[in-house]
């Protein structure tokens, strides 16, 4: 009983674990490499474009698809 009582003191409170927390985060953020605006620029137009390619082949699947089930309802009705 008397060990629990002693590992129990010995944790910090809540308040200085957060501002442990927080304090490792910000040295973390501080090694990260952030992007440059050219490289934003290149991923953004690269999303966009994938964005847009798979828009247009869920589109031409739709199309294709409704034809064939609404061909194959004619055939049965």
């Amino acid at each position: 009983m008397a060990k629990q009582a002693a590992v129990a003191d010995a944790r910090p409170n809540p308040f200085q674990r957060l501002m442990a927390f927080i304090e490792e985060v910000r040295q973390e953020l501080d090694k990260v490499t952030w992007p440059t605006m050219d490289d934003l620029k290149v991923s953004t137009k690269v999303c966009m474009f994938m964005l847009l390619g798979m828009a247009a082949t869920i589109f031409i699947f739709d199309r294709v698809f409704n034809f064939i089930v609404l061909n194959l309802l004619s055939l049965a009705g």
